[in-house]
């Protein structure tokens, strides 16, 4: 018996990730992202397709298709959240999103608190909902996805962007508050017990102390050893991970969040990006599981459900909830644009949306008709969201012109402080036969630099953090992202002597080639390509001059060996080599310091 169960969970595991791949490839033909091919792989085997078929009639040893999650599949799932929660503490500082600003905190607790309240509003007092079912209705839709966004803004390489910075820092803000939230709805009877909460914090805090105790005393040691060879470091990482998901389970706390604290105490080692990459692969398996099995859950039974209801669930998440976040964003300072565009991405709502729905069924305070509509609009809300985000940039600029035509909200000092700090640009006299250099990476900083001396030079980027470092280098650096109308307006790309993109994205690069083109059709573009594809994209979308450094440094060495005879090694002006010698080392001091302000 206990075999049959083993092999029943092994051809379970095969299924998911063949349908996963044949799915992802007929879709990939369609440019549809993986998340939304795993999701329609989950439906096809569900049980409102091959699951809810009998194959054992065919004389097939094993039930084809999934007829209901299993506690195994659940558990992988429920890895694939903990892991991804894990990679992203990992990636997060501490100090950096206490930098995000009172107003910021204030407004994502707001935020979750806003948007149940007024979910009750809606639903309790309109008599469609009894209150314990409009706040767990709340509840579901107040918090957004971390899994989806973060792993869509890590593929787009957009976490460090200020409109990324901004999106991970709600979504872990409200991871917390999700922490304290789910034990209330799980135990509703005790709401107005003083005493819940005093244990849970309990175990948080036993936790957090455990990481910092780790990573004072433990961790630096044992990856200095691990280091040194690949399959232990590998198996370090890992054993990581497990052991704080074990110590969560252990204190009945959710997995996900003992996972990003056993991250957050691998942040800040020199090994945390080695770490990240050894971790990816595993992830991205258990996530593969998690949205087939997301998938797979979805039945579509609710017709017995009031319209008005649905249409109010379906107004609450994808017209509040990104108007909430809209408010949350101005008030914070970061202007209307960046605010609609927050609001947009974090429009959908939470997995731990499916762990609320779940409680509130096995509790009887959801019916099974109002738990599936609610589980399928969640789904719907995820599979979309790649899109959105994709589009989101786009519609918060249009928006955003629109809106400045009637209200004119980025005049107002107080909606627009957190992006006046970044963009400290020159008087518009000084700006004429300037030179704007895009993209302040290795090349972009050091190219600047050399210009700066006989000429007026301005720098771009998207980094908030690279961009307050060159301030603080008294380099003249404003931030901004190709989708900014305003500021390019701003930069008066029209007197512009030369515009220099060298952008290590090529996406992004040529988004703000077309954008430079578009504001100023005549100006003069050269760029910086890694690759001849890239220069040939480059070429077609008029620039005038693409550089190729890597070609340029292959030609070089290409003409150092034809140079060596092999007979001696002496073939380089010794005192050329040492100069060379001198300059990379004051180079590589400063490219070091940089680098360390900005990981502090």
């Amino acid at each position: 018996m206990i075999i049959m169960v083993a092999y029943e969970f092994f051809f379970s595991l095969v299924e998911i990730l063949v349908a996963a791949v044949l799915v992802s490839l007929v879709l990939r033909k369609l440019h549809q992202p993986n998340l939304f091919a795993y999701i329609i792989a989950g439906i096809l085997l569900g049980p409102l397709f091959i699951g809810n078929f009998d194959f054992t009639s065919l004389g097939i040893p094993f039930q084809l298709g999934i007829k209901s999650i299993t506690t195994e599949i659940q558990l992988l799932s429920e890895l694939g959240v903990a892991f991804l929660l894990f990679s992203i503490g990992i990636e997060t500082s501490v100090k950096r999103l206490l930098q995000t600003g009172k107003p910021l905190i204030i407004g994502s607790i707001l935020q979750v608190i806003g948007v149940i309240g007024i979910t009750i509003l809606l639903t309790n007092l309109t008599g469609l909902l009894s209150f314990e079912s409009a706040l767990f209705i709340g509840a579901i839709i107040a918090f957004s996805s971390t899994m989806i966004v973060v792993k869509l803004l890590a593929d787009s390489k957009e976490t460090n962007t200020l409109n990324g910075r901004i999106i991970i820092s709600i979504l872990l803000i409200q991871d917390f508050l999700v922490i304290l939230l789910v034990p209330l709805l799980k135990n509703f009877s005790q709401i107005l017990d003083p005493m819940f909460f005093a244990p849970i914090l309990g175990k948080i805090v036993l936790l957090v102390l455990i990481a910092f105790l780790a990573n004072k005393f433990l961790f630096p040691r044992l990856f200095n050893i691990a280091a040194k060879e690949n399959e232990l470091f590998f198996l370090s990482s890992i054993s990581t991970a497990l052991l704080f998901i074990s110590v969560s389970f252990l204190l009945d706390i959710p997995i996900s969040v003992g996972a990003f604290i056993g991250g957050l105490a691998l942040s800040n080692l020199p090994y945390n990006t080695a770490i990240f990459s050894k971790i990816r692969a595993l992830r991205d398996f258990f996530l593969t599981i998690f949205f087939v099995a997301l998938g797979a859950g979805l039945s579509f039974q609710f017709g017995a459900l009031p319209l008005v209801l649905m249409v109010i669930i379906v107004l609450l998440i994808f017209v509040l909830k990104p108007l909430v976040f809209f408010a949350v964003g101005l008030l914070s300072g970061y202007g209307s644009r960046l605010s609609l565009e927050m609001g947009v991405t974090l429009s959908q709502a939470s997995e731990f949306g499916f762990v609320i729905a779940t409680l509130g069924l096995s509790s009887q305070i959801l019916s099974s008709d109002l738990f599936s509509f609610v589980v399928t609009v969640v789904a719907f809300s995820m599979i979309i969201t790649p899109h959105l985000m994709n589009y989101s940039p786009r519609l918060a600029n249009s928006a955003t012109m629109r809106l400045n035509k009637w209200f004119n909200l980025s005049q107002v000092r107080l909606l627009n402080r957190r992006i006046d700090e970044l963009r400290k640009l020159p008087e518009s006299k000084k700006l004429e036969g300037h030179i704007v250099v895009i993209g302040a990476g290795i090349i972009g900083r050091r190219l600047a630099k050399k210009l700066k001396i006989s000429n007026r030079v301005l720098l771009v980027d998207a980094d908030p953090e690279v961009v307050k470092q060159g301030q603080d280098d008294n380099l003249p650096f404003v931030y901004g992202t190709s989708e900014d109308e305003e500021l390019l307006d701003h930069l008066f790309l029209n007197n512009a002597r030369l515009i220099v993109v060298t952008v290590p994205i090529h996406k992004e690069a040529i988004s703000f080639v077309r954008a430079v083109k578009k504001a100023a059709p005549k100006s003069t573009v050269f760029c910086n390509a890694n690759h001849f594809y890239d220069a040939q994209d480059f070429y077609e979308s008029k620039v005038d001059y693409v550089s190729m450094t890597n070609i340029l440094g292959i030609n070089d060495l290409y003409k150092r060996i034809i140079e060596f005879k092999g007979k001696d090694k002496v073939f380089v002006n010794k005192k050329a080599k040492q100069a060379h010698l001198k300059y990379i080392g004051e180079e590589a001091k400063e490219e070091l310091r940089y680098k360390k302000k900005l990981m502090a």
